[in-house]
């Protein structure tokens, strides 16, 4: 059983940019100078302005990266976050079932449990490996932007392991979003649409002709396409008509069963005929709402703000004009002189898992994914368990005066001057307190045997980085390289 006292006992190595190790006490770089506007763009390329794109775009900069990428330039470095990499394999994952229930009654009650138990450990495993996997990739920084844009749409189109129960159905739909997440936004409607954990988690399987449920058809249009406010309830009505018959195996994949869908005349978005699934998401894409729906997120997520109205139908004409294409769309705003504005820099509120892997690059230490993980489950968010279908409360949502506290601690659990009890009392304290940015150890954290905090020996990470004053290489100000505990 791995739990994340033995993880403590591992170093944690201070690294440069390259890979190489470098003394603990190692000086900030000199800044590298400001730029003139490569070709126009309309704004100064200097280390506050790379600083700030690494910030948002990735997962922040490691020692010594800022000035590489202010000496690269703005538009290679945009099209080097834009290129998909050779990606890093997935671990093997499949699906993992109890015994058929004829097979268990050919055991005693004692074996029953015991088969039982089994089979929900061993898929406790694969979703740990997995989760394991997804974060040190974040950490490495190999494909940032992928990892980036595979956590955004993580939380927008989102399901939960608390719900659907099986790591297969959840494992498939990050890689779902995974492969599209630089791709077309269409193309992870219609993937979404049938999803095998989203049909779970939203009780597609029991959407049946003559008997529609609208849970799936309601948050498709609500929050994964069009907002509220953009369709009416006879629209969920019918567009539940069109998805019913879309379901999923016993063993978590996608089934379609004819004989359960309704397969006719239908009236959605003021569009009439015999609509299946398909057919749906063919129709909400087509609105104008859409757009702007989709605009406004990708604006928002990477801002930390709202756009303004004229800006936000600027956006949302490009994403319609590129048959919903995210790549150009994210060129766009990176290379975008309002992206760099002042009242946006080192303003945007972390989420915890962004918080503990930017952390950990920015001070350059390797510190293991199950640490990160746990961290980010003690700070609220559980990757593969949102609270809600609405995923995760973004910006200031994630801050109250006693998760401040706590994300300082965790940097000096990485650093070495807090110790594990330390975290583990402050977690304790705010679980008492019902502090609903911060959930207990055992209630919505990662559970103990997961490798959560529990409380050890009380000692600190061992080969830890001292601290230095707290600035990050190339920064102009202390709030744009993320020292502040929240932001970005």
């Amino acid at each position: 059983m791995l739990l994340l006292a033995t993880f403590l006992l591992l170093p944690v190595v201070l690294v440069s940019g390259d890979g190489a190790k470098i003394p603990t006490t190692a000086k900030a770089e000199t800044p590298a100078k400001a730029q003139t506007p490569a070709k126009n763009l309309g704004f100064t390329w200097d280390a506050r302005a790379a600083e700030h794109l690494l910030n948002r775009a990735a997962f922040g900069a490691r020692p010594g990266e800022i000035d590489a990428a202010v000496a690269a330039g703005p538009e290679a470095l945009v099209d080097r976050l834009l290129t998909k990499r050779a990606d890093t394999e997935a671990p093997f994952f499949e699906p993992i079932v109890e015994p058929y229930p004829r097979e268990l009654k050919e055991l005693s009650p004692d074996d029953q449990k015991k088969a039982k138990r089994d089979v929900a450990e061993k898929d406790r495993r694969q979703l740990l490996e997995y989760m394991g996997w997804w974060i040190d990739s974040m950490s490495r920084g190999d494909d940032p932007l992928l990892d980036r844009m595979t956590l955004f749409w993580h939380g927008l189109l989102t399901s939960s392991i608390e719900q659907v129960k099986r790591s297969y159905p959840m494992l498939q739909q990050n890689q779902l979003l995974r492969t599209n997440a630089l791709g077309s936004y269409s193309d992870l409607l219609y993937g979404i649409a049938k999803d095998p954990a989203m049909l779970i988690f939203l009780n597609n399987n029991s959407n049946r002709k003559g008997n529609p449920n609208e849970n799936l058809a309601r948050e498709l249009m609500e929050l994964f396409s069009l907002g509220v406010g953009n369709y009416t309830e006879n629209d969920i009505k019918e567009a539940a008509r069109a998805l019913t018959g879309r379901s999923t195996t016993r063993e978590g994949t996608y089934q379609y069963r004819p004989n359960l869908h309704d397969d006719g005349e239908k009236t959605v978005l003021g569009v009439k005929g015999k609509l299946d699934g398909d057919g749906l998401v063919k129709v909400i894409l087509q609105q104008d709402a859409c757009t702007r729906y989709v605009a406004r997120k990708l604006i928002t997520y990477f801002e930390g703000v709202e756009p303004d109205k004229a800006r936000l139908e600027q956006y949302a004409t490009f994403l319609r004009k590129n048959d919903f294409a995210i790549q150009p769309f994210l060129r766009k705003l990176f290379l975008d002189p309002a992206f760099y504005r002042d009242e946006i820099v080192g303003a945007r509120v972390q989420s915890p898992i962004e918080f503990m892997v930017s952390t950990s690059r920015r001070m350059g230490t390797q510190v293991p994914a199950i640490i990160l993980g746990s961290g980010a489950a003690l700070l609220g968010q559980r990757l593969f368990a949102p609270p809600s279908v609405k995923g995760w409360d973004e910006g200031m949502s994630w801050i109250t005066t006693s998760s401040l506290m706590q994300r300082g601690n965790l940097v000096g659990m990485m650093l070495g001057i807090v110790t594990m009890d330390n975290v583990l009392d402050q977690a304790d304290m705010l679980a008492s307190a019902n502090d609903p940015a911060t959930p207990a150890t055992g209630d919505g954290a990662m559970k103990p045997d997961d490798g959560a905090m529990k409380p050890g020996d009380g000692k600190t990470m061992k080969g830890s980085g001292k601290p230095d004053d707290g600035t990050m290489t190339g920064s102009t100000k202390p709030d744009d390289c993320g020292t502040k505990p929240a932001t970005s």
